[in-house]
């Protein structure tokens, strides 16, 4: 069924071609405030006419290629629609979708266009990307894939990140795509999935009742996803992990249940720095408050040569979170003693009386280095040796204190 336009719109889409060629700042500027242009753009955008899309998103992708274009869209236009508006087009199996995802990848860089993206977020495009994420078997997927990771970047701002996170449905679709992987493993819905690991993760920089609801269905997908093949998935469902388990005490005890320690290590002993720094975070959690993955790393770091690896990271965060979790492993009889004959000691002391910038380093090796006395008077000797007695006496008062 054919469209029906007044004549100044169908001047406007017949001579995009001709206004491309001619497409300098000053003609950009004179285009977006004729009145025509200005009104239409969204109602051409949204005409279901093939072409007459096709042409609006080639004349509005010129503007995002550019600053000064992006910057003119937002102060010209009204554009509090177009992300729902654009999101549609996940559904077209033509050029369109990539146009389009092109276009909302350029303007998520204004943050004119975030603020306005506030307005309808709720009511118009929520309800329209959780569509899009529950039929995903349906749609476009390399669109999709687009799509969700311009959502993920979205995330950046703070009030969209909170909307986000709060809405049920959200956290339903994006479990749901998840199941789907596992069922169907072609490159494009892989790529659905890492981008929607990675908006998870994104997500989970807010913390609220809908996110801890979640927390063990969360947890236990991404314990399924640790036997994927694809290195960074496997990574991303780390950092998911290491990231929903401090909101849940019962999705910590399901995912030590579920063998999560061993994995960890097993990372840990391959991983890269971001894998290492995921996998050493998510350690760090369960041994806080569970004896249980205490014991776990005991049985699967023999005399702990991973954690001691990790202790000579160059990455504080890394370091910091070895340091914690050795502590915390040391109240597990034995434990101390298998550190004997290593070099743990000079290592933790190292540490506890060092310059780092992150407090937590130092004083998670002080309390590790206080812990190991403790528990195995015979390392005092090496301390001596290293003249480190006065950082064990000011280490006492975290260990009395915790």
């Amino acid at each position: 069924m054919k469209t029906n336009y007044n004549s100044n719109v169908d001047a406007i889409v017949g001579d995009i071609a001709l206004t491309s060629s001619l497409f300098s700042e000053e003609n950009q500027r004179l285009l977006l405030t004729c009145s025509d242009v200005n009104a239409q753009l969204p109602k051409l955008l949204s005409s279901g006419a093939p072409e007459i899309q096709k042409e609006t998103l080639a004349l509005i992708f010129l503007y995002s290629e550019s600053e000064n274009g992006r910057r003119l869209l937002v102060r010209h236009q009204d554009l509090t629609k177009w992300l729902q508006i654009l999101m549609t087009f996940v559904n077209s199996t033509d050029g369109k979708a990539s146009s389009a995802m092109n276009i909302l990848s350029a303007l998520t860089e204004e943050e004119g266009f975030k603020t306005q993206c506030r307005v309808m977020l709720s009511t118009g495009v929520l309800p329209l990307f959780t569509q899009l994420l529950t039929s995903a078997e349906l749609v476009n997927q390399a669109a999709l894939a687009h799509c969700v990771g311009i959502m993920g970047n979205l995330c950046a701002d703070a009030v969209i990140r909170m909307q986000m996170a709060k809405c049920k449905e959200c956290w339903q679709a994006c479990l749901k795509l998840v199941d789907e992987c596992y069922d169907v493993s072609t490159p494009k819905y892989q790529e659905c999935l890492f981008a929607v690991l990675g908006l998870m993760m994104n997500l989970l920089l807010e913390s609220n009742g809908i996110i801890q609801h979640f927390a063990v269905d969360i947890s236990a997908r991404c314990m399924s996803l640790l036997r994927e093949k694809d290195g960074r998935i496997v990574t991303r469902a780390i950092g998911v992990l290491s990231r929903i388990l401090p909101t849940s005490s019962s999705a910590v005890e399901e995912v030590v249940k579920g063998g999560v320690v061993k994995k960890m290590i097993k990372f840990l002993k391959a991983g890269g720095q971001i894998t290492s720094n995921y996998g050493i975070k998510t350690l760090s959690i369960c041994t806080r408050s569970n004896r249980q993955a205490q014991e776990d790393l005991v049985k699967s770091d023999k005399k702990f040569s991973v954690l001691l690896k990790l202790l000579e990271s160059e990455n504080e965060m890394i370091v910091g979170n070895a340091a914690f979790c050795l502590g915390q492993c040391l109240e597990v009889p034995g434990a101390a003693t298998s550190l004997l004959n290593s070099n743990v000691v000079m290592i933790l002391l190292k540490h506890a009386g060092g310059d780092a910038t992150r407090a937590s380093v130092q004083e998670n090796a002080a309390i590790a280095l206080g812990k190991l006395c403790v528990a195995e008077r015979r390392h005092i000797v090496q301390l001596r040796k290293l003249n480190g007695l006065a950082i064990l006496n000011s280490s006492m008062k975290y260990v009395h204190s915790i």
